[in-house]
């Protein structure tokens, strides 16, 4: 965190409910400070009947340049904007908004960048592959936006999602269907046969206790499972697929693709591209103990491997 924070101290705020697990407080200040920057980000725990006034009040301070949007704000806050990003309008979250110097407030969404920009740092194919995504939320259809909005030559070639809520799958898979030229479809089955990719984008699978949202051992040898859960990592999904021989990892790296992101965003062009030579300092933060040996030598797919 910066120093001292005086009169000209710039301040980000990351609303949610709640917030007391938030990580992203201590990794951007990691980076305020890292680069010098005068800025802190700020926890603001706000209940989903009080965002509206908060989010409106909040931005009266002048000082005030921008939030990240934490659960389960994402979805409100689009409806705020005086503008809004591609990606944010068609899954209909967002999880960062600025401050424009004409006093607009502006936001979009990151959530998908970061699972491409994981993905790509751990070498896992997915253009042109079959991808499936377990769960149809917030986080899963702005995946689903990512993966097919670079089309069948930079995105998947097609998405497959699947929720215990069948309506709510086929809601958002008809959406990007609609706006991208990738086949999205929502199926009635999480049954991972034929998939080159298995994204868990639910909290199945948190718990020892809980039921696996696939069951790895009818992955195909050579497909890949990527499982954006933050907390408890690496989580049973992830101990069983490693176990069974298949290339798995865990949600970090998606946060911190993230980051580059959100610095562009916020107009701290010398920070992001720092973090995009190197954000180990961040890794070393959010990673696990469990995790750590692989921050500096990151366990990465080969294509030879695939049957």
């Amino acid at each position: 965190m910066t120093t001292s924070i005086t009169g000209s101290t710039l301040a980000y705020l990351i609303p949610g409910d709640p917030v007391r697990n938030v990580r992203l407080p201590r990794m951007f200040n990691a980076v305020f400070s890292h680069f010098g920057i005068d800025a802190v980000l700020l926890p603001m725990q706000v209940p989903v009947r009080d965002f509206a006034l908060f989010f409106r009040s909040a931005f009266l301070a002048r000082n005030v340049r921008g939030m990240v949007i934490a659960p389960p704000h994402k979805p409100l806050v689009v409806d705020l904007l005086d503008g809004c990003g591609l990606f944010g309008r068609v899954a209909g979250s967002a999880n960062i908004v600025r401050r424009l110097d004409n006093g607009e407030l502006e936001g979009d969404l990151f959530d998908g960048e970061g699972l491409l920009g994981a993905l790509d740092h751990f070498n896992i194919p997915f253009r042109g592959k079959r991808v499936l995504i377990l769960g149809a939320g917030v986080s899963a259809a702005a995946i689903g936006v990512a993966l097919a909005e670079g089309g069948t030559t930079d995105g998947a070639e097609h998405i497959a999602l699947f929720d215990t809520s069948s309506g709510r799958a086929a809601g958002v898979a008809a959406k990007l269907d609609a706006f991208f030229d990738a086949t999205v479809v929502a199926v009635d089955s999480n049954a991972p046969e034929g998939y080159d990719l298995v994204i868990n984008a639910t909290s199945q699978g948190l718990d020892e206790s809980d039921p696996l949202p696939v069951d790895v051992a009818r992955m195909d040898s050579h497909a890949a499972l990527f499982d954006i859960l933050l907390r408890n990592q690496p989580t049973p999904l992830v101990r069983a697929a490693r176990a069974r021989g298949l290339y798995a990892q865990a949600g970090f790296e998606m946060l911190i693709q993230q980051m580059p992101h959100y610095f562009d965003y916020f107009g701290h062009a010398e920070a992001a591209q720092g973090l995009r030579k190197d954000a180990n300092f961040l890794r070393e933060i959010v990673y696990p103990a469990a995790l750590q040996g692989e921050i500096r030598n990151p366990p990465r797919y080969h294509s030879d491997s695939v049957a």
